[in-house]
């Protein structure tokens, strides 16, 4: 399944916009001239979220909305709006999946994809929380009952952090503690238990695909660190609820003093060993750059795999950041998939794929498409 068109109304740079796209789009233009906002809208309406700001920062200057609208005729009719109104309490969303509302994480029912862009890499290695939402975004795509328990397991540790501090205040009683500890560790457990499955399967692919896109013989691994640890080697919830009920009950001093909990799948992290060290300690800049490709392109594997989908591959500006040999590459992993790249230079683009794409010139958000 692709999108065939896409329409806009005051969503981020553009007032309006109505485009058809192909199996193969390509967006060329200069910088801040609009490109990756036609990649967010894609993504926003394949996973319910961006990969920058919030929706409030999407709309337009000087209006209180902003409607995107997308269609895809195969192989089943899908017709999907997103309609986001800033001015209705903090802020209303509304879902529609062929006409009917429907709520935003039914989204994830439908079109799956794969963002790219070389800007990722400093915010990827640098901060675990990016690593946590990126593979949040991503096994959610796999499995919606991820999504669903990311949310209670949020909604638990919200009020678990507000009982601490009334405890802290005397306000309440420390004993009250023990319902929400039994909580956070029953969703919190099935969390980790899913990143577990999940590292495991993109290892699977990983260090071959960073061999193909660096020709590097250096075994890449994708190493999960679970702020909860089962002593156990099964990977079950079962084992990760008692491990994690017992940190939280030998934690609770510090959780006191802290006012917040200190343990659990949201101080989980993410990390990279080439050669056997931490990538982010001596891993050069073009190294950093075949990892993060190399794990979209298992990321990609593996969705096709899970869901029987073909994901959309949203490329912003990345032929531009690598050699030819890694160009040619990536090209021939487009089996299929609907592809949108964004360039600020079409010779950064392959012969083949530009004869095989649908080609538009972007320039201060006008976009027109080039005979």
């Amino acid at each position: 399944m692709f999108i065939n068109y896409l329409k806009l109304q005051n969503f981020r740079s553009y007032k309006s916009l109505n485009i058809k796209l192909d199996v193969n789009t390509i967006f060329i233009g200069s910088n801040a001239q609009g490109k990756t906002n036609l990649l967010e809208a894609i993504f926003l309406m394949t996973v319910g979220k961006s990969f920058r700001g919030k929706e409030r920062d999407m709309v337009f200057w000087d209006k209180d909305f902003f409607r995107i609208e997308t269609k895809s005729e195969n192989p089943r009719p899908l017709k999907v709006e997103y309609i986001y109104e800033s001015g209705v309490g903090g802020g209303r969303k509304t879902v529609k999946i062929n006409g009917v509302k429907r709520a935003s994480s039914a989204l994830l029912d439908g079109l799956k994809c794969i963002f790219f862009s070389p800007d990722e890499i400093d915010m990827f290695f640098n901060f675990p929380a990016e690593r946590r939402r990126h593979f949040n975004i991503f096994i959610s795509q796999i499995n919606k009952e991820y999504a669903r328990e990311l949310i209670k397991y949020r909604k638990i540790l919200d009020q678990r952090n507000a009982l601490l501090r009334k405890i802290s205040e005397r306000k309440a009683s420390i004993d009250d503690l023990e319902l929400w500890d039994g909580k956070l560790a029953e969703h919190g457990s099935k969390i980790i238990s899913e990143r577990h499955k999940i590292a495991d399967e993109l290892n699977k692919t990983l260090v071959c695909d960073y061999k193909r896109v660096s020709k590097d013989k250096e075994q890449l691994a994708l190493i999960y660190n679970p702020a909860i640890s089962s002593k156990k080697s099964a990977k079950e919830n079962e084992d990760f609820w008692a491990a994690f009920l017992e940190i939280l009950l030998k934690s609770r001093e510090r959780d006191l003093a802290a006012k917040v909990t200190t343990s659990g799948p949201h101080r989980d992290n993410f990390s990279f060993q080439l050669k056997g060290r931490g990538v982010e300690t001596f891993a050069s800049r073009g190294e950093l750059r075949s990892i993060i490709l190399a794990l979209k392109l298992s990321e990609a594997n593996l969705l096709r795999e899970k869901t029987g989908e073909q994901p959309i591959l949203l490329l912003d500006d990345v032929f531009s950041e690598l050699d030819e040999d890694r160009r040619e590459h990536l090209t021939k992993t487009f089996n299929g998939q609907q592809t949108l790249v964004t360039t600020n230079d079409l010779d950064h683009i392959s012969v083949d794929l530009r004869k095989s794409s649908r080609i538009f010139k972007v320039e201060d958000s006008k976009v027109e498409e080039l005979k």
